[in-house]
């Protein structure tokens, strides 16, 4: 499922014997070993099997792998001091984990549905907004494009196929976190909408390349005198540390409602790991990412 790697697996890929210096020094050293643990104990409760194509479980396992490859990318970024880079990929890790915990816990049966349908207006749109050229080499590549995708939708049509985006992300958060818990456990208890400004709206700055985020940039010293240009050394546990407090969230989540496991206590013993990190890393969490 994840990095080349298939099946069930009891060490992480090779990928992470090339982490940073950042990221060999402690407690980050321990934070990212703990990701990495909760990583392989959910693909061993999620087993070998394959879903069929159209399922919902293969959406999930899509969902999982592409929450997994992001997740990496911000610790490996973070360990060699890319933090920008990092920080615009935290973002999107909060809002896949934000709206994954969003379809898995909405007591409504329509929630999958309309998470479906935004694939047909989206793929309408770029089938009719790219030039013919470009559509031509597309088909050559993928096949004929759908008769359906060529035609504009009407004003009924596309408020049914967009149904789903018109909940901005800042009200799916608070939402969400009203939901009832998915078990007794903490880890099911977890909030996520408090994160929006702090996280999401923060570096969005960074994925925009607004004026804002040249202010997350400071002059720095080293140990030997020198300075250089680049982000203040606090962001480097905490991006560390939150990440891994979003993929304890989410791969209980699945494990939990998609994998027909019992997995709230193994992954609440993740979050207390958790808990104890963020009492060195950072007391004062909330306001160390709500401020540059």
């Amino acid at each position: 499922m994840r990095l080349g790697y298939t099946g069930r697996m009891s060490k992480p890929p090779h990928l992470f014997e090339h982490l940073g210096p950042k990221a060999q020094v402690e407690p980050e050293a321990t934070c990212c070993r703990l990701t990495e643990r909760v990583w392989l104990k959910y693909l061993e409760l999620a087993g070998n099997l394959m879903p069929a194509p159209d399922s919902r479980e293969f959406l999930v396992m899509k969902m999982l792998y592409i929450a997994e490859m992001t997740s990496s990318a911000i610790r490996l970024n973070m360990s060699w001091g890319l933090t920008h880079p990092a920080m615009s990929l935290f973002r999107d890790r909060y809002e896949q984990t934000l709206r994954f915990s969003w379809l898995v816990r909405n007591p409504d049966p329509q929630s999958w549905s309309k998470y479906d349908r935004t694939k047909f207006a989206k793929m309408g749109d770029l089938a009719r907004s790219v030039s013919a050229e470009t559509r031509a080499h597309f088909e050559k590549l993928l096949g004929p494009i759908p008769s359906w995708a060529k035609h504009p939708l009407t004003k009924e049509q596309r408020a049914f196929f967009e149904e789903w985006s018109q909940l901005d992300l800042r009200s799916m958060g608070e939402k969400r976190d009203a939901f009832p818990p998915l078990a007794d456990e903490q880890v099911a208890k977890e909030k996520l909408g408090d994160w929006y400004d702090g996280i999401y709206k923060q570096f969005s700055s960074v994925s925009h390349y607004d004026r804002y985020s040249l202010d997350l940039l400071a002059i720095n010293k080293t140990s030997r005198g020198t300075v250089y240009l680049g982000a203040p050394a606090h962001w480097t546990p905490m991006v560390i540390l939150q990440n891994a407090h979003f993929d304890i969230v989410q791969c209980f989540e699945a494990a939990h409602v998609f994998h027909s496991r019992d997995a709230a206590s193994i992954f609440n013993a993740f979050l207390l790991e958790w808990h104890a990190l963020a009492k060195v890393m950072a007391p004062r969490s909330e306001d160390i990412i709500g401020s540059p």
